[in-house]
């Protein structure tokens, strides 16, 4: 897995209050500081999917149904991997006089692991009779919290920071938060490199394991704070 990167540079934004001075000689602030780090990606979600037509509705049904539940079986053998059942959907094909001529189906299933290695190999398994849909790298629930907690001290600590900075402009030497609220911004996933084929121990008719790179996500952790200067 890519080494996680640290942050370079937190950002700051800096919304203040115009003075608000009350009786007592406090100013009241209002901040925002966010902590930022580049993590690599260690979760992965495929969707992969059997579209077919068939005259009628019971044998769409009946052969999508046999292709799913294959390959759902072919799935749960693979341990590090969790696969489970997604969207599924049939509809009616029209001729040119708008009389239904046939009927086209989908059924899909979603894969989840952190094990990239085996989950391409997976994938490429299904796909001698499965259609790719979808791919996707992101940071685990796991990791993003761990990565917060981590973040959490950096983004108060800037927010202090700035508050001491915006105290002493204004000839005041005490800083008390009044009011703080933490949120973060999510993943915002850098571009994944182009996926390769990789080919190993693979008869006529399989499909080659594609050889994926994660990449990685950009977190932010933002903390906005009520302050009061004396």
């Amino acid at each position: 897995m890519k080494p996680m990167h640290a942050l370079i540079g937190g950002t700051l934004l800096l919304a203040a209050t115009l003075p608000a001075l009350a009786e007592d000689n406090t100013t009241q602030l209002e901040l925002t500081a966010s902590s930022q780090r580049e993590v690599a990606n260690d979760q992965l979600d495929v969707t992969l999917y059997v579209q077919e037509s068939q005259a009628q509705p019971a044998a769409l049904a009946d052969s999508l149904n046999r292709k799913t539940a294959a390959a759902m079986a072919v799935a749960r053998s693979y341990g590090a991997v969790q696969a489970s059942s997604g969207n599924y959907s049939t509809w009616p094909q029209y001729d040119k006089n708008n009389q239904i001529k046939g009927w086209q189906g989908r059924s899909e299933i979603h894969l989840r692991s952190g094990d990239f290695v085996q989950t391409a190999q997976l994938v490429a398994r299904l796909q001698q009779s499965m259609l790719l849909g979808n791919v996707d790298f992101s940071v685990s629930e796991q990791a993003r919290k761990r990565i917060e907690q981590q973040m959490l001290p950096e983004a108060i600590a800037q927010l202090q920071a700035t508050a001491k900075v915006a105290a002493g402009a204004l000839g005041k030497s005490h800083v008390s938060v009044r009011e703080l609220s933490i949120g973060n911004n999510g993943n915002a996933p850098r571009p994944m490199m182009a996926m390769m084929a990789k080919r190993a121990n693979i008869g006529p008719e399989s499909v080659a394991a594609p050889d994926w790179q994660a990449g990685t996500s950009m977190l932010q952790l933002q903390v906005s704070g009520k302050l009061d200067l004396k």
